[in-house]
């Protein structure tokens, strides 16, 4: 095999773009020398950095561009906070692509419904940018995405040109005074968007708010198989020797996932 044909092998990226999402959330715009990015939606790569470490970001760009690679990255840890000081020109480590991707081909001429909530939309941008590229594929297309704050809202320019393309609603559940949008979490607007027959339905956020939308989807007629969700909070060495991202029913979330239908694993290991 070759290296640049071996995921495990890491390869070289250089930073082009920094952007600012959040007060505490940057999207990073890697350029790739001499390897391709070939990936699907959902699915993510190790990032190192050298002399700090490394870590797992699910891919946050449209696989339609092999050249370049989005991260888009909350500071929580060392490689995090490390990652939002970089710089254009930055040399970083990528390896990958790893995991089980959103199943594309199970989506094809049916609804779809797109819940992220707080950091989670990221695992979900390359599904709704893939989707943006291939409108006509798709039937009735609605994005919900909740956040807490105003100031919590990652990717606010690209949501104008996302709602030529699709349905979006954008909710708070502390919003200020001057917002103007819709108000509570995601799941108080969930009837305005389950369409139910062949819908599939999306989702990643926290665990705890992944759980809440899984359960109230089963309740408003979703079957299990139609519901996916991105467990990507929980990985750590990416590759399913560590067993940090282990979850009930003998899953490794790097390995297996991170994609999963709620056919496949449980609500508690959802909310795990």
């Amino acid at each position: 095999m070759k290296t640049e044909e071996n995921p495990y092998i890491p390869k070289s990226a250089t930073v082009v773009a920094v952007k600012n999402e959040s007060l505490e959330t940057k999207t990073l715009r890697l350029r790739l020398y001499n390897w391709r990015a070939q990936f699907q939606p959902g699915q993510f790569v190790q990032l190192l950095l050298p002399g700090v470490g490394e870590a797992p970001f699910c891919i946050a760009s449209s696989p339609s561009d092999q050249k370049h690679m989005d991260l888009t990255i909350i500071r929580r840890g060392l490689v995090t906070i490390a990652s939002h000081y970089m710089r254009p020109g930055d040399v970083v480590g990528i390896r990958g692509p790893f995991g089980r991707p959103f199943p594309i081909s199970r989506m094809v001429g049916k609804d779809l419904l797109i819940v992220g909530t707080g950091i989670g939309i990221a695992a979900l941008r390359s599904l709704i940018l893939f989707v943006a590229e291939h409108r006509e594929e798709f039937g009735e297309v609605d994005l919900l995405y909740g956040a807490r704050f105003p100031e919590d809202l990652v990717y606010r320019d690209e949501m104008k040109p996302w709602a030529e393309k699709m349905n979006v609603k954008v909710t708070l559940s502390k919003a200020s005074p001057e917002w103007g949008g819709l108000r509570g979490r995601v799941t108080d607007h969930l009837g305005g968007v389950v369409r139910g027959g062949e819908q599939v339905a999306v989702l990643c956020g926290s665990p705890m708010v992944m759980h809440s939308i899984s359960a109230e989807l089963l309740k408003r007629g979703l079957k299990a198989d139609q519901v996916f969700v991105s467990l990507e909070r929980h990985m750590k060495c990416g590759i399913g020797k560590c067993a940090r991202c282990l979850i009930p029913g003998g899953w490794h979330v790097c390995r297996d996932g991170p994609v999963f239908s709620l056919d496949e694993i449980s609500l508690e290991a959802i909310g795990e």
